[in-house]
Parts: structure tokens; sequence; C-alpha cells
């Protein structure tokens, strides 16, 4: 009598890698949209903390607001963060102080955000009005 080995045959392989691979393609790009969210969540974070070393910054200096980022320093903040999505600084060439002396704009430069459906330059946080994502 012969013995009969145990496993799985070709076909049984062939059905279960066709259910892994359209299981895999319906939740990619879910993970990948998540993760741009993640990395937008983050950078409107970073803009929040910005924003605030430099209303910081014009309250011990008589209400002037610097011409660029140069905050970095114990009491304002440690260090400028740099965009997630970017990978670097995208903040201080997205500074701006408009001429009325209480307002300024800090927005993220670039179109990193794009695949959310967001605008380039933007996010963007203004003193009188907050954060504006731009979609």
């Amino acid at each position: 009598m012969k013995a009969r080995t145990r496993g799985f045959t070709l076909i049984e392989l062939m059905i279960v890698f066709a259910i892994l691979a359209v299981l895999l393609m319906l939740v990619l790009p879910n993970f990948v949209r998540a993760r741009s969210n993640a990395r937008l969540s983050s950078c409107d974070s970073n803009l929040r903390n910005l924003s605030a070393a430099v209303s910081l910054y014009a309250n011990d200096n008589d209400k002037l607001f610097p011409d660029t980022l140069d905050l970095v320093t114990p009491h304002y903040i440690k260090a400028i963060p740099s965009c997630p999505s970017a990978g670097s600084d995208t903040y201080s060439e997205g500074f701006g102080s408009r001429s009325n002396p209480d307002n300024f704009t800090i927005f993220c430069k670039g179109s990193f955000h794009v695949d959310l459906g967001v605008a380039q330059d933007h996010p963007q946080i203004y003193f009188d009005r907050g954060l504006v994502e731009g979609r």
C-alpha cells in the first residue's frame, strides 16, 4: 500500500494567493489615504505650534512680528519643525507678515498634500482667521 503525503495542491495555493491579492488591493488604498491624512494632521499641528511661537514673540516684542521664522530660542520654539510629507522645513519659506502688524500667515510651501485634495501652499494658518486647509 502506498503512503499518502499530506499537503496543499497547487490549485489550493493559487486560490489562497488570489484571495490575498484581492484583499490587499482593497486595503492598500485605504492605508495610503490614512497615512496621508495623518501627515496632514501633523502638518496642521506644526502650524499651530509655530503660530503660538509667533504670538509669544509678538507679545514679548511690542506686537512686532518677526520677518522670518527666527524663533528658535528656548523661550519660543526649540526647532523649526519639518512637514512630514516633505521631510524638510517648508514653513520658513511660507511665512509672511502682512502690512498690518497685527496679522501674519504661516503655510506649508509646496504641493505636498495635493493627494488629499489640498491646494498648493496649504494648509495655512492666519493669526486672525485660524487654520485653513484649502480643500
